[in-house]
């Protein structure tokens, strides 16, 4: 981490991010340090925690990595320290939106927010999953595929969505009915705090054993381990029943469940409860700023 100091500043501003991306931009922090933590030490440092009945080895790493680099954000915010964003993350390149392999349309590239009341962190999420007729015959064809649909779907959009997919499946060969994914955030910016430590670490332990209980209830107990990829390829494989797929989804989310609680443990723990990130790791990270509430300060 050290390397990601360039020098001080004692007029470093911050700003809000959703819960999702405050979670998700740390946990990229935390597996782009060098200083990779011995699985001894993580163990014995979330001892309290029982991690180790529903955890693999690379996940209580990085899980205890988590909360080494909330104390360097920690010491970073309270030092005024400027840290390299191109260090960071070298290749970065800002994006208004862009494509990602799971779905069709393009998404937009994070914000940052002046203002916690802000709107636009509770903004909507709409599009369509990859099918699975597209996706198995490679990524170069699945960019084809994408950048067709982008280029087609504004002459389509307000016609039945079934009249675009027929042209888009007859154009590709393959008939298709992508499922649609469409959802509102509730989100605020992550505060932890209304919590205590005695109140997560209670959760968390039902939380353990929840995944336990799952596991053995759906015939899961040979998977606890396995790493989070393999869990939600198999929530897409087609060779499994649908119940199936969704128990395995259901592993991945109270797994995923437990690692925002001990997350947001260690933030009570190092009194960290406000969402805020410094605009030196918001840009190492690639967000852009909010139009509506950010133009306003």
């Amino acid at each position: 981490m050290a390397l990601l100091i360039k020098e001080f500043d004692r007029s470093m501003h911050m700003h809000y991010v959703s819960q999702y991306n405050y979670f998700k931009s740390l946990d990229r922090l935390a597996r782009s340090s060098d200083n990779k933590t011995d699985l001894n030490e993580a163990i014995a440092g979330l001892s309290r925690f029982s991690l180790r009945d529903v955890l693999n080895n690379d996940e209580i790493v990085t899980m205890y990595q988590h909360k080494t680099t909330l104390g360097v954000i920690k010491q970073w915010a309270n030092s005024g320290v400027k840290v390299d964003a191109n260090v960071i993350r070298e290749d970065l390149r800002r994006r208004e939106r862009y494509f990602v392999p799971q779905y069709v349309m393009k998404v937009n590239t994070p914000r940052y927010h002046a203002k916690p009341e802000c709107e636009y962190l509770r903004a909507n999420f709409e599009n369509f999953e990859t099918p699975p007729e597209i996706a198995k015959l490679g990524p170069e064809k699945v960019r084809d595929f994408q950048n067709f649909c982008d280029k087609e779907w504004p002459q389509y959009k307000d016609r039945p969505v079934d009249i675009f997919w027929a042209h888009v499946g007859s154009r590709f060969g393959v008939p298709i009915n992508p499922k649609e994914v469409s959802y509102a955030s509730q989100e605020r910016p992550e505060s932890v705090r209304d919590q205590t430590e005695s109140e997560l670490l209670e959760k968390i332990h039902k939380g353990v054993e929840n995944v336990r209980n799952h596991a053995r209830s759906t015939g899961l107990n040979g998977y606890i381990y396995a790493h989070p990829k393999r869990l939600y390829s198999l929530t897409k494989d087609e060779r499994l029943d649908e119940a199936r797929r969704q128990a395995f989804l259901e592993l991945l989310k109270l797994k995923k469940a437990i690692k925002m609680l001990v997350f947001n443990f260690h933030r009570i723990e190092l009194e960290m409860p406000e969402g805020l990130l410094s605009d030196e790791l918001l840009e190492a990270f690639g967000f852009l700023p909010c139009n509506a509430c950010c133009g306003m300060r």
